[in-house]
C-alpha cells in the first residue's frame, strides 16, 4: 500500500492526524520526519520516525519521501501535519490515482480537496454554480485536471519524484514542482477525496512574510515562473 509521509516542526496537529489514520487507514505505513523532542512523544508505534531539525518544506519533505521510496514503495502520499482524514480519504485518493493512471496519463500530483486550500481544491468554492446535491456539490465527486496541486494530502509517484523534487522553500514550493513536472509532460489532478485542514499550522499565516522569504530562491532559479505568476 502507498505510505503516508509527514514532516513536522512542532507536532501540534499530529496527535489528531495520527488518530484519524489509526481509525480510517490503520494498515498504511506512516513515515514522520521532525525533531526528536517532538517525535519521541508520539503514541503511534507503527510510524517510522526520522529525526531531523526542521529546515523548510521542500528539503524536509524531500528527505522523508526519499526514505519511504528507499524502502521500495512506488509512490507516497505527501501529507501535512495539520489535516484530519475522513473514513474515505485514503481509499478515494488511491482509487482516483488508479483511474487517471488507467487512462494512460503521465500522472504528477493527485491531491485531495479540503476546506482550507487553493481554489481548485477548495470545497467552499462552488466552481460550477450548482445547487447542493444532498450535502455536497455534484462536482466534488469528480476528478478534475489542475495546473497545480497543494499537497496537503496528495499522491506523488516514485517516477515523478525521480525527475523533480520540491525546491528548498516554503511558499510556492508546490507551484514550482507542479510546473517543473508539467514541463516534463506530467499532468496534475484534483481528487474527489476530502480532508479537513487546520490551515498553515506549521509554517504560519503571514503570507507576505512567507512570500518575501521565498523570493530570493525563485528569482535566482525560476524567474520565468515569477514573470508568469506576477504579470501586471
Amino acid at each position: 500500500m502507498t505510505p503516508i509521509v509527514i514532516s513536522t516542526v512542532n507536532g501540534k496537529g499530529l496527535p489528531v492526524l495520527l488518530e484519524s489514520i489509526r481509525q480510517y487507514a490503520p494498515q498504511v505505513q506512516v513515515y514522520i520526519r521532525g525533531p526528536e523532542s517532538v517525535l519521541e512523544r508520539l503514541d503511534y508505534r507503527k510510524a517510522k520516525l526520522i529525526f531531523g531539525a526542521p529546515s523548510n518544506f521542500g528539503d524536509d519533505y524531500n528527505h522523508v519521501i526519499s526514505r519511504a521510496l528507499d524502502d521500495g514503495h512506488l509512490g507516497v502520499i505527501v501529507t501535512n501535519d495539520d489535516i484530519v482524514l475522513t473514513p474515505s480519504s485514503y481509499r478515494i485518493l488511491m482509487d482516483d490515482v488508479d483511474v487517471v493512471d488507467t487512462l494512460g496519463r503521465k500522472v504528477g500530483l493527485v491531491g485531495a480537496r479540503s476546506d482550507a486550500i487553493r481554489p481548485l481544491q477548495n470545497v467552499r468554492l462552488n466552481q460550477e454554480a450548482e445547487q447542493l446535491n444532498g450535502m455536497r456539490f455534484t462536482h466534488e465527486a469528480y476528478i478534475r485536471p489542475a495546473p497545480a496541486i497543494s499537497p496537503i494530502f496528495a499522491f506523488l509517484s516514485e517516477q515523478a519524484f525521480s525527475e523533480c523534487r520540491f525546491p528548498p522553500i516554503n511558499y510556492f514550493g508546490d507551484d514550482v514542482i507542479c510546473r517543473d513536472l508539467a514541463q516534463r509532460g506530467y499532468e496534475h489532478f484534483v481528487s474527489a477525496s476530502y480532508v479537513h485542514h487546520i490551515g498553515s499550522n506549521t509554517i504560519g499565516i503571514d503570507a507576505q512574510a512567507l512570500t518575501d522569504e521565498s523570493m530570493p530562491w525563485l528569482r535566482a532559479n525560476r524567474q520565468e515562473y515569477l514573470d508568469e505568476w506576477f504579470k501586471t
